[in-house]
């Protein structure tokens, strides 16, 4: 019998912000509107180099010449800054990952944006796709170099990253050299850039919102707000409390969930996997259940 696809949770009549350019929210667009909600977008933070890049570049050379058993990219944005600084020093992306080192990857989206340039997957989570069930998957040193030699892992990650899976994998016996790869700034950011200008994505210009008017516009039906980062919440409240009554709040896993009771402003649903399928049942739970706050 043919496999039979999962139903689509009904959105119908949901207004969805999501406080993402356009670059960064094509996929959870398309899937959202396909189960009936407007989305509109609102963007709070940007990404941009830091303003000496050089303990990344002496980073990437470094894994070019096969100094590290694993590489770690735990996010698309990870993933666009090393081909942005591969290309400032003239070498191709691809060719950086030497063919005896492995990749882990947290996310589908990661996983694409890697095999975009040509890199496949040695690891990534089956279930939990966080840096969470990552550590929870990843290979004990003897397992995988019973002799105890190069257990050099390299984690390029934001300046605002979580040390929990660097600190999961030094638990563990491996030597993890964790690099800022990117700096996580207001948008939008006044440095280097290298992600997509917010008016340049498949969403189009008259989806975008400001906080401003966030606060001020009441939609015809109910509203729910997407969160998907612990950075993310943290502006979202500075910049749009208090939060307009009845908005309904989703986390995309548990980290952005715990950042929100942290701050007194708990989630209303959990996804269960931090993609766009995931955050539309999110949000069909939350509908149903309505706002807590």
């Amino acid at each position: 019998m043919p496999e039979q696809q999962e139903t689509r949770p009904n959105l119908a009549g949901l207004n969805v912000v999501l406080p993402r350019t356009p670059d960064r929210a094509a996929a959870m667009t398309a899937e959202l509107a396909a189960c009936g909600a407007k989305v509109s977008l609102m963007p709070l933070i940007d990404f941009q180099f830091p303003d000496d890049t050089a303990e990344l570049d002496g980073a990437l050379r470094s894994l070019r010449s096969g100094r590290f058993a694993w590489v770690i990219f735990t996010s698309v944005t990870t993933v666009r800054a090393m081909v942005r600084r591969c290309a400032a020093l003239g070498l191709p992306a691809a060719s950086v990952i030497p063919a005896g080192t492995r990749i882990a990857a947290v996310g589908s989206g990661t996983r694409t944006a890697l095999e975009d340039i040509g890199l496949d997957l040695d690891l990534m989570p089956e279930g939990d796709q966080s840096a969470r069930g990552l550590a929870e998957s990843w290979p004990h040193p003897e397992d995988s170099d019973p002799e105890g030699g190069a257990l050099r892992i390299l984690l390029p990650q934001a300046n605002l990253a979580d040390p929990a899976l660097r600190e999961a994998l030094t638990s563990l016996g491996w030597d993890v050299r964790a690099v800022t790869a990117y700096c996580t700034v207001d948008y939008p950011a006044t440095g280097v850039r290298f992600t997509p200008a917010a008016d340049a994505g498949p969403s189009g210009g008259d989806l975008l919102m400001t906080p401003q008017e966030f606060a001020a516009a009441a939609p015809a039906g109910p509203r729910a707000v997407v969160l998907t980062s612990p950075s993310i919440v943290r502006r979202f409240l500075r910049l749009c409390a208090p939060v307009p009554p009845g908005t309904v709040l989703v986390a995309i896993g548990d980290s952005t969930a715990a950042q929100m009771a942290e701050l007194g402003m708990p989630a209303d649903a959990v996804a269960d996997q931090p993609t766009p399928e995931g955050i539309a049942r999110a949000l069909s739970v939350a509908m149903s259940t309505g706002p807590t706050n």
